[in-house]
């Protein structure tokens, strides 16, 4: 059970065997580890009870980007599925420099907060947030950020919601290198609560309950 009242659940064995790489319309397809960008957060369910007034926003993050490989990275789109639309999704990059990173420990991931950047409710995620755009670069290396004080480049959906909740299951990072093009795809499923979400996703039990009740643990 998440603080914000949601659920956190790794994903078992059987999702890790989509591992793999394959090529979708010019583009090589692959999950995080399986190619040259890589994201800190592979897969799962990330839920989120709706608060007591709606609409309501909610952002999802933890998509920490990195070269695998060093080599600069240039990012092209962010695509994703919406099985339950919410009123509006906005994909935003979310930048931590070291200096501010080594200031506070609210400097880390957001993983999900209810609110939007600079509008959180219970906390702050300070960074450097704006909304997604073409040719953008990501050019620190995964083994420059697996040192921990070295700031991030973090990827986060924020998502408008209304009375029927929102449901984004999977989302996709269009970039190239060296003049080749790939796919990262995303399979953590972000679910904010609301009157069309199915109560299992993937087999695991979300949004028990009443919108803006909090279910214990």
């Amino acid at each position: 059970m998440s603080a914000l009242g949601g659920t956190v659940v790794a994903a078992g064995s059987a999702l890790a065997l989509v591992a793999g790489c394959h090529s979708v319309k010019g583009r090589t397809e692959h999950i995080s580890g399986e190619g040259p960008l890589q994201s800190h957060t592979s897969g799962g369910v990330t839920s989120v009870y709706a608060p007591r007034t709606v609409p309501w926003a909610v952002t999802f993050g933890s998509f920490v980007l990195c070269s695998t490989n060093g080599e600069p990275i240039t990012l092209d789109n962010v695509r994703y599925r919406t099985p339950v639309a919410p009123e509006k999704v906005s994909p935003q990059l979310r930048t931590v420099t070291p200096a501010l990173w080594r200031k506070t420990v609210d400097a880390g991931q957001v993983g999900a907060a209810l609110g939007r950047p600079h509008h959180f409710l219970q906390r702050k995620a300070p960074g450097h947030y704006e909304a997604f755009r073409p040719d953008r670069r990501i050019t620190q290396s995964c083994a420059e950020q697996d040192r921990g004080d070295t700031g991030f480049t973090e990827l986060v959906f924020v998502l408008d919601v209304g009375a029927r909740g929102g449901f984004v299951d999977r989302a996709w990072i269009d970039y190239h290198m060296d003049g080749k093009p790939y796919t990262l795809r995303l399979e953590w499923k972000m679910v904010a609560c609301g009157s069309g979400i199915p109560s299992r996703v993937d087999g695991t039990e979300v949004c028990r309950g009443r919108q803006g009740e909090r279910i214990k643990s």
